[in-house]
């Protein structure tokens, strides 16, 4: 092709290059797609001449020309890939074929990183095109990598290799195999890298050079592969790939040794550690590193020491035990020269890193624990050594290694007079050691050294010996050594003394170290030799520097030591000066930059000048504060960014330890602060602002606020102190932190409230300037970074300002959260989501909406009003999503009873039709979210906790149901998660009553109900029938009364029934529906329902029979009623409704009067239930006790009745009282009282049945009214006891005392039937009046009668299910029994009308229906054989509705239906010519 339509075209490209990158995407997407295929197409017809002409392997090809042709590659490879079909292996493959032999080209080696660039781009397209392809081609270069170091070892063993002998390497056979068939193949080979047999790459590897860099950048190729492609290659490496890669270390140079060290480590830290053959390389590193430097690694530098030291960090912390052990040796032998020679970083922190480990797994004999002791005097001491002394100290004891100080007091840290560390042995008894028993120990250690290293030969070796005392030995010779090695590093006096620099910074690193160990005798001796050198150091700075040192690690060690603060020292002050000490320290503060040439070191400058800074921060009364401030201006005048940032946060430190009459001091440098030019500098202000907030707050008790705490919690085993934003993570504000737990163990200071006053006086005129500050520093535009640190301390700014300054500056907090809310940055909007509930608390809501408009809103409506308007302002969804995260934490802040939640979750419902779907997924994940916060069941249990939310968010969904259709179909099934039909049913029973009575839009109500009986496919008319009872006793609940007419009217307008029909339709259910709602809101709420409700049902019974008759209208209701409460309150889990029950019970009572002897089994049934349970006990017995009063006053004879049921309810409670006293004790002897006292009289003869009570002071009238009433118990007596007992009511205890009287006639004269009379006899006696809910066990037995029908039923009525009726022991078996006894009156034709106090509407059914003359009669000739005790209890049977259900449709039992119970097995024949066989067992509850 001609040269100028190559130059256009290549031209052209890169317009179009340039132009995708700096423009932004053309929006004709079809003209744009259209135009890059028809460069696609052009370019790829000019590619195969491209390749053909230029990207030629070989020693004479242009470099120039080859390197433009592969970068053109490469850019288009990224940005046109479809030149390349986008990935297919048939276009990228020949391409790579033409590429890979140039690195065995020695004439490009210094573009072989252009090449690498270029394979990596169309690998990269490869992997995306064409997985398996790429799959393959990896697998073939690792196989390209064995067949070369199959080449090494040839060329290695055969030196003499004649010149005109050649090596080609043929490789990638099975990527290439039939790719040159395809027609989108773009190139073929070149003939020098075509093989003659078959398909693949030839690759010419003649002579060390060309194989030796071939190898190298393959590996470098397999790394890359291995870091891009991850999800690819895992699982086709194997250990022998990778050993065959690392075995090329054998013979390469540093090139592809630091190749080899990176695959290494990027297969062990990406793939699998497991596949690296950990033991060869790191027996391999350690030899290269025991080399001198006249060995043959000569081309160790500090990027070849780094790549290494990478390496082998990750594979000495990823190996096994066993390998540590095994290669601990060689790593040990090198460990101390090699620290001190190379210049790497990395390559330390490896060694450091390998021999604390070793330390960990290894004897001590092993890891040579004195040889770190040597390591101090390093003319570059290292600060990863330091914790290489950590873990020795921890493995060997740093009580042993120290010295444990026995005697804590009149220890007294002084720079004065002399230091004497000889006599160390404190507290512990040690043998002294000559310098020839060290020396032998010393050649022993090496000995056991050369055993344990496998490399030695077996017959050299000696046997170990390692006894329990050897880390005790060890730890000895350490002790001593340290002890000798601390006399060395005294300031120097001496010329023959340690070098000053190597003496300060080894004592330095050991103050370090032993900081971990401050009660140790050899720390107190160390941090004494750090104080001994502050004169001398002080001293060479009035020389003028004339010796320089690195005083860098010295401060380290000073802040070191003032990070410990233990209490062993000196009441937690470290340091003790005299004043002419303390001013040597503040000499000594100001040398890096008073002195900078004095103060040298490998570190920048800035860093001794930023520790000198922590330094004084933590100083407090050993530093004048004079002195403290002229550092703290020299660091904030600083020129180095670091410096400032250390200064700017250690003010909260300093504040902190000196004192709070700082605090003004440092509201005076905020002019400084603001006029902060450098990024980094400007985002660490807002972090200092928040804290000198904190302390403002805290002085501020005099403005009104509630007083405050600060504290600071510090771990001191915690490394990362060592910055002071590390530091003050630990401080905590009482009011800005107080969802934050510290740790109580580690709590270290608590700061009290000042003495003065006047700072207080002074720090009011300062807040303001430091809001304006913290406003200025949010609006700057110039830095993200900068504004998302003021936003995430707002709450620290906003809580401690004053009333009065709240009301000033309210506008601007107010421009504030409209600013941050409609925010185009997410990361301000998502920090702000964190603070937004700051804003909620008081008095900070209070002040900013004070008499902000006449509106009648409350504070929290005019807030929320803030964030609807941002809501209908927002048009970025992104936006929106974070002002739905604003609302949840809104949520999540308040409490879920309070409007303000309720507010925020239907702003959240709101967005649930958002045209944008990632908006609706949020606002339904959030609703979810915030539910959870507060309760663990999340959205609907708060629904079902918190009713007042469920009916208004209920309504709201109502009011919206024709208009947002959507919406509700999301609330639905993103929320509920359930169809909207399944919700609709749940919505209901809540606002059908609702839309029904308050029709203030009477035609979009009825519109409404229409839509929903829609949804339900059902009618309007059936569906508000079928709610009747719920809508009237909505409507009766209402203040109005025109409601209730209107509803009526509303009825009678659809159906066409009147009112006394209309209410007729609802009765029972609407009786239910008023005494047993559960849709109530709070108690005070409730309480004002309940005493409405005897009005409500007046209301009603004036409606149904023209009077106000309550007893006599609830009789045929009150059984129904009771039940209602026992099943949907009085057995619900909820405590709170099993207490409302008790209260609905009470009001029954009450309404009941003289009908309420009738229903004392039933009350009895319930009220027991709850004296039984310890949880209603209190309630239970109170209105257990208004029981027994209101039947006293009304039907005096019922209260026989009750008396040994309520007898042997209360004893458990007087038994118990003296072993675990009871706080109910009172409201039992009230009923006890009741009983035996104030009705005596009517109850004399049930009361001498019973025994004493529990000898109690409180029961002391009570048992003497039961001692007179019983008297002297005769045997006449107490057979009549017994007569008694056998014809009660209860068959229980009627099996009892027949069980006992045969036992007393038992005729065997053994000793143990004699016993057995005697025992039947003691009970008989004890007997007394028995409690039928006291005896279990009900003996069947069956019985023959021959009767009439009508005996039968008068029979088992009478002497059977009457009792076990009144003796029921729960409302199952009695309402079994009511059950049984109502049907067996059907039969006998017994009807309402027989009960003289039946209701007028039941007497109305009654004449309704049909029936004989005969029948009537018959049933009055039964009714009239009952006793009237019987007729009393039964009575309520005549008008009850029990029924048994279908057992084929047991499950299809509506809300409106009664209770339904079932007969378990009942077999009665009615016959006259037979026997009748009854075998009555029990009633189940359904």
């Amino acid at each position: 092709m001609p040269t100028p339509n190559l130059s256009s075209l290549v031209h052209e490209l890169r317009e179009r290059i340039a132009a995708t990158s700096s423009t932004p995407p053309n929006t004709n997407t079809n003209t744009a797609a259209e135009n890059d295929s028809a460069l696609e197409i052009r370019f790829r017809a000019v590619l195969p001449n491209l390749l053909h002409a230029y990207v030629v392997p070989s020693s004479s090809a242009s470099e120039r020309e080859v390197i433009a042709v592969l970068k053109l590659i490469s850019h288009t490879a990224r940005n046109f890939p479809g030149v390349f079909y986008h990935g297919k292996g048939s276009a990228i493959l020949p391409v790579i074929g033409r590429v890979l032999p140039f690195f065995a080209e020695p004439a490009f080696r210094a573009r072989y990183g252009v090449i690498l660039d270029t394979l990596g781009s169309l690998l990269f397209l490869l992997r995306t095109g064409a997985r398996d392809a790429y799959c393959q081609f990896f697998i073939d270069a690792m196989l390209a990598v064995e067949d070369i170091l199959y080449v090494a070892s040839i060329s290695v063993e055969n030196t003499s290799v004649p010149e005109s002998g050649r090596i080609m390497l043929k490789c990638f056979c099975k990527s290439f195999s039939g790719i040159f068939d395809d027609p989108d193949c773009i190139s073929g080979l070149p003939a020098s890298s075509k093989p003659d047999d078959g398909a693949g790459v030839l690759i010419n590897v003649t002579g060390k050079e060309r194989w030796l860099t071939f190898a190298t950048w393959m590996v470098k190729l397999l790394s890359k592969c291995v870091t891009e492609g991850t999800l690819y290659v895992e699982g086709l490496i194997s250990l022998a790939n990778v050993s065959a890669a690392c075995s090329l270390l054998c013979f390469g140079d540093a090139g592809l040794h630091m190749a080899c060290f990176d695959f290494a480590r990027i297969v062990a830290s990406v793939i699998d550690h497991d596949i690296v053959p950990h033991e060869n390389m790191i027996r391999s590193i350690a030899a290269i590193l025991s080399e001198d430097k006249e060995g043959p690694f000569l081309f160790r530098n500090m990027v070849y020491d780094s790549s290494l030291g990478s390496c082998l960090n990750i594979l000495h912390s990823s190996c096994s035990d066993a390998i540590v052990e095994i290669t601990a040796a060689g790593l040990i032998n090198v460990f101390p020269q090699s620290m001190q020679r190379t210049k790497s970083q990395e390559l330390k922190v490896a060694l450091c890193c390998s021999y604390s480990r070793i330390a960990r797994t290894c004897p001590p004999h092993i890891w040579r624990p004195e040889s770190l002791i040597h390591m101090l005097c390093c003319p570059e001491p290292f600060s990863s050594l330091i914790d290489c002394f950590h873990v020795a100290l921890s493995i060997l004891g740093p009580d042993r290694v120290g010295g444990r100080m026995e005697n804590n007091d009149g220890v007294r840290l002084s720079v004065s007079g002399d230091i004497t560390v000889q006599n160390s042995s404190v507290g512990k008894k040690r043998h002294s050691q000559n310098v020839d028993t060290i020396q032998t120990k010393r050649r022993k250690v090496d000995d056991d050294v050369m055993a344990s290293d496998p490399s030695v030969p077996a017959e050299c070796k000696l046997p170990s010996i390692v006894n329990s005392k050897r880390e005790e030995e060890y730890a000895d010779c350490m002790h001593k050594s340290l002890v000798s090695f601390l006399e060395l590093l005294k300031p120097p006096t001496k010329p023959d003394s340690l070098r000053p620099d190597v003496a300060l910074a080894a004592l330095s690193m050991l103050c370090i170290a032993f900081c971990r160990f401050p009660t140790t005798y050899l720390s107190i001796c160390i941090f004494q030799q750090m104080h001994a050198w502050i004169p001398w150091l002080c001293e060479q700075a009035e020389r003028e520097g004339s010796v320089a040192l690195d005083i860098s690690n010295y401060l380290e060690g000073i802040h070191t030591m003032l990070l410990v603060q233990s209490p062993f020292l000196m009441e937690d002050k470290p340091f003790e000066f005299k004043v002419d000490c303390a001013d040597l320290m503040h000499i000594l503060l100001k040398l890096p930059w008073t002195h900078p040439q004095m103060v040298v070191g490998p570190h920048h400058p800035w860093k001794t000048r930023c520790l000198s800074i922590q330094v004084v921060s933590k100083l407090g009364s050993i530093l004048k504060t004079e002195h403290a401030l002229e550092l703290l201006d020299l660091g904030l005048n600083d020129e180095a960014e670091e410096v400032r940032i250390e200064t700017i946060i250690s003010m909260p430190v300093i504040v902190w330890c000196y004192g709070l009459g700082l605090l003004a001091e440092m509201f005076k440098r905020l002019d400084l602060l603001g006029k902060e030019e450098h990024i980094k500098v400007k985002k660490i202000i807002p972090f200092t602002l928040g804290f000198l907030s904190c302390f403002y707050g805290y002085c501020s008790i005099v403005d009104g606020l509630p007083p405050g705490e600060c504290k600071l919690f510090i771990d001191i085993n915690n490394e990362k102190h060592g910055k002071t934003t590390d530091y003050l993570q630990g401080f905590w504000c009482s009011k800005c932190d107080r969802s934050i737990v510290h740790n109580h163990k580690v709590h270290l200071k608590i700061m009290q409230p000042p003495d003065f006053q006047s700072a207080r006086v002074g720090l009011n005129s300062h807040f303001p300037h430091l809001q304006s500050l913290f406003f200025k520093l949010l609006y700057d535009e110039s830095s993200e970074e900068v504004q998302v640190a003021c936003v995430r301390i707002i709450r620290r700014i906003l809580l401690h300002g004053s009333d009065d300054i709240l009301i000033k500056t309210r506008s601007e907090w107010i421009k504030c959260v409209e600013f941050l809310l409609l925010n185009k940055k997410k990361a301000l909007r998502e920090a702000f989501c964190t603070q937004i509930s700051s804003f909620l608390e008081n008095p900070v809501i209070s002040c900013l909406f004070l008499n902000g408009d006449s509106s009648n809103k409350t504070n929290e409506q005019k807030f929320l009003g803030l964030m609807k308007h941002a809501l209908s302002a927002a048009e970025d969804p992104q936006i929106f999503e974070t002002l739905l995260e604003c609302v949840s934490q809104i949520m999540i802040a308040v409490d879920i009873h309070s409007q303000l939640f309720l507010s925020c979750l239907i702003l959240l419902v709101d967005q649930l039709d958002h045209p944008y779907v990632t908006v609706r997924m949020s606002a339904s994940r959030l609703i979810h979210k915030s539910c959870y916060f507060h309760l663990k069941g999340g959205f609907e249990l708060i629904l079902s906790k918190v009713v007042h939310i469920r009916n208004e968010l209920f309504d709201y969904i109502t009011m919206r149901f024709t208009s947002h259709p959507k919406m509700v179909r999301e609330l639905a099934e993103a929320v509920f998660g359930v169809e909207t039909e399944e919700l609709v049913e749940k919505m209901i029973p809540i606002v059908l009553p609702k839309l029904v009575v308050s029709q203030q839009d009477k035609d979009q109500a009825v519109r409404t109900l229409f839509e929903l009986a829609k949804c339900l496919n059902t009618d309007m008319v059936p569906l508000i029938v079928n709610w009747l009872p719920k809508v009237l006793a909505f409507a009766l609940h209402q203040a109005d009364k025109q409601e209730l007419l209107s509803t009526l009217q509303f009825y009678h307008d659809q159906i066409g029934s009147d009112n006394q029909e209309i209410f007729a339709a609802a009765l029972p259910a609407l009786l239910d529906e008023l005494v047993c709602f559960l849709d109530g809101g709070d108690s005070v709420e409730i309480n004002q329902r309940l005493s409405r409700v005897p009005d409500m049902i007046k209301e009603i019974a004036r409606v149904l029979t023209g009077g106000e008759d309550l007893p006599g209208f609830l009789r045929n209701h009150f059984v129904g009623l009771l039940n209602g409460i026992d099943r949907k309150m009085l057995h619900a889990e909820d405590l709170s409704l099993q207490k409302q029950a008790l209260r609905r019970i009470k009001m029954l009572i009450e309404m009941m009067g003289s009908q309420l002897g009738t229903y004392v089994p039933k009350l009895m049934v319930l009220l027991m239930h709850a004296i039984g349970k310890e949880s209603l006990q209190n309630e239970g017995l109170s209105v257990l006790h208004f029981f027994i009063e209101q039947l006293a006053n009304k039907s005096p004879t019922s209260t026989k009745h009750v008396i040994s049921q309520v007898f042997a309810a209360l004893i458990p409670f007087l038994e118990r009282y003296k072993e675990n006293p009871s706080t109910h004790l009172n409201k039992v002897v009230n009923i006890l009282e009741e009983l035996v006292l104030k009705n005596r009289t009517i109850l004399k003869q049930h009361i001498h049945e019973f025994p004493l009570l529990p000898s109690i002071p409180e029961l002391m009238e009570v048992n003497k009214a039961i001692q007179e009433a019983r008297g002297s118990m005769t045997l006449k007596d107490q057979l009549r006891d017994v007569v008694d007992g056998l014809n009660h009511e209860n068959l229980n205890v009627s099996s009892l005392i027949t069980a006992l009287l045969r036992g007393c006639a038992e005729e065997s004269r053994t000793a143990v039937g004699q016993r057995l009379k005697l025992v039947c006899a003691d009970c008989l006696g004890a007997l007394g009046a028995v409690d039928p809910a006291k005896v279990k066990g009900i003996s069947s037995q069956r019985f023959k009668i021959e009767c009439s029908d009508d005996d039968l039923i008068f029979e088992l009525i009478h002497k059977h299910l009457a009792r076990a009726f009144r003796a029921a022991p729960d409302t199952i078996v009695q309402d079994s029994a009511a059950l049984a006894i109502q049907e067996l009156l059907k039969i006998a034709g017994c009807e309402a009308s027989l009960d003289g106090t039946a209701s007028l509407s039941q007497t109305l059914k009654d004449k309704s229906a049909k029936s004989s003359s005969g029948m009537d009669t018959r049933g009055q000739r039964l009714w009239d054989r009952f006793s009237n005790y019987v007729k009393e209890i039964i009575a309520p049977c005549l008008t009850s509705r029990f029924q048994l259900p279908n057992v084929a449709d047991s499950a299809s039992v509506g809300p409106n239906l009664p209770a339904f119970y079932v007969i378990q097995k009942m077999d009665i024949l009615l016959d006259k010519e037979t026997y009748c066989t009854c075998n009555w067992i029990s009633c189940k509850y359904i």
